[in-house]
């Protein structure tokens, strides 16, 4: 466990990330480290995007998240998992570098890459190049699935990489691909006590996490407080009761007619707030 220095100012980027760390570097080596860098000077970016065969051919909701995050894969519904996992590797190691990063999603979050790059899209360069990469994905995806057109994305904002991939430079080429994007993100008391001049957005969140979630169409943010009785929950607790929320979500939009009537529905009996965008 990490102790939380109450004069350094917290990063959760970084706090997620080091959680992280001792399950996903073992899987990927040495050379991917799970901790964030400050600098990525004389190191090559690799994103891989990647995603599951939907077993329905009439879903309309997809969930985007990102390698480090609390939500417990193995409790989600039929929603179609789309994953980006952003990394940083020294330029004579790409391949070996990128064959890691797809045997650790396959081994922590119970999906299979293709050999031949069917539900799998890799970048490797600029950050900057990534939203293409992303656009390719969703490209790739509904060519073989045949996504219906007002497909509604739901993206965890609470899950980050470990680059400078932020979840700002994915929205506007998502927001070209589905109809409607929900931004769900997590408050976490812990964090806020720990640093409440970083967190001084409304709900407890950081001034960057609150411009992105109103950057969505709809946002939603939850709490240990609005998912559970309890004061604060362990991070299995906390994972479980955030899956729940997201499956019930992605439930609601999909039944609904209407996509604002199935994120209220959805929102309002497990989130702190939800609003749309502003």
């Amino acid at each position: 466990m990490y102790r939380l220095d109450m004069k350094t100012k917290i990063n959760r980027r970084q706090f997620l990330a080091h959680l992280a760390a001792a399950p996903i570097s073992s899987a990927l080596g040495s050379n991917l480290s799970a901790f964030a860098r400050n600098s990525d000077e004389g190191l090559t970016g690799v994103c891989v995007v990647a995603w599951n065969e939907s077993k329905s051919p009439a879903r309309t909701v997809d969930l985007w998240m990102a390698r480090c995050g609390s939500i417990d894969v193995s409790q989600l519904t039929d929603v179609l998992r789309t994953f980006v996992w952003d990394d940083i590797t020294s330029n004579r190691s790409e391949e070996r570098s990128i064959g890691a990063i797809k045997s650790a999603i396959s081994r922590y979050f119970d999906m299979s890459i293709h050999s031949d790059g069917s539900n799998s899209v890799t970048h490797v360069g600029e950050i900057e190049g990534v939203p293409v990469a992303v656009s390719n994905a969703i490209a790739r995806l509904r060519r073989r699935q045949t996504l219906p057109a007002e497909c509604t994305a739901i993206l965890d904002l609470s899950s980050c990489g470990v680059t400078r991939l932020q979840w700002r430079d994915l929205i506007p080429c998502l927001k070209q691909a589905y109809g409607k994007v929900v931004g769900v993100d997590y408050t976490a008391s812990h964090l806020s006590e720990a640093d409440p001049a970083y967190y001084d957005a409304p709900y407890s969140t950081s001034q960057e996490s609150w411009r992105t979630l109103v950057a969505c169409d709809f946002w939603a943010i939850a709490s240990d407080a609005s998912l559970s009785d309890q004061p604060s929950l362990c991070l299995e607790a906390r994972a479980t009761l955030f899956t729940g929320a997201l499956n019930e979500l992605a439930q609601q939009i999909a039944l609904a007619p209407d996509v604002r009537d199935g994120f209220v529905q959805g929102a309002q009996k497990n989130f702190l707030g939800y609003g749309s965008r502003l």
